[in-house]
């Protein structure tokens, strides 16, 4: 019985030392500490042993796989605040020019119902004349006021892009956390059946 144990267990050695031989050249490419999280996973994989239909990972692996999708998501996350307090201040400086702009007309309105001509620092106006630079600042104003919700629009494409990054990240990465506790207790089990069955041939 030991001469079989013996020999079952030097065909599963040379058989997992082959076998981690070829995931070995296979994954060289890969790292835990560069690439995106999905080549990450990927290195995880295919570095891992196989155990019938389950994967044995390093907890190493887990861990730095986790600290990993923790900065990622810590770093989407500062990201999406920074884009919004842009979009805020974006939105304040639409706010003051809209006030500008309502000031703007209000004093257009007021000098369209004055004289021709009036006195304006010292010198005399013609309305004409009054109505072409108030006009030249209200396209200025119209035209910054463009820019500024043309910045507002493409930060919140941005800003909503990025939060569903970082929802579909966190998705992801609670799967795989998941998936990872239900295959270490399912682990575990098997160790247990396996102890329990040699304790038995003893």
């Amino acid at each position: 019985m030991k001469k079989l144990f013996k020999s079952t267990f030097f065909v599963l050695v040379v058989f997992f030392s082959q076998h981690a031989l070829i995931i070995a050249q296979e994954t060289e490419a890969l790292s835990l500490d560069g690439g995106n999280l999905e080549d990450q996973f990927d290195y995880i994989i295919k570095k891992s042993n196989s155990y019938e239909a389950f994967q044995v990972v390093k907890r190493t692996w887990l861990y730095k796989v986790k600290s990993n999708s923790l900065d990622s998501v810590k770093a989407l996350r500062d990201n999406i605040v920074a884009l919004e307090n842009n979009v805020q201040e974006q939105q304040k400086e639409i706010n003051v020019l809209k006030s500008s702009l309502q000031e703007t007309n209000s004093k257009l309105e007021i000098a369209s119902n004055e004289k021709d001509s009036f006195g304006f620092m010292g010198t005399r106006l013609t309305k004409g004349t009054y109505s072409t630079m108030v006009w030249t600042i209200i396209f200025i104003l119209i035209l910054a006021l463009l820019v500024m919700a043309f910045l507002f629009k493409r930060s919140n494409s941005v800003t909503v892009k990025t939060k569903g990054a970082l929802r579909d990240k966190q998705e992801e990465f609670d799967a795989h956390r998941k998936w990872a506790l239900e295959r270490e207790q399912t682990l575990a089990r098997d160790l247990n059946k396996l102890k329990q069955k040699y304790k038995g041939l003893d």
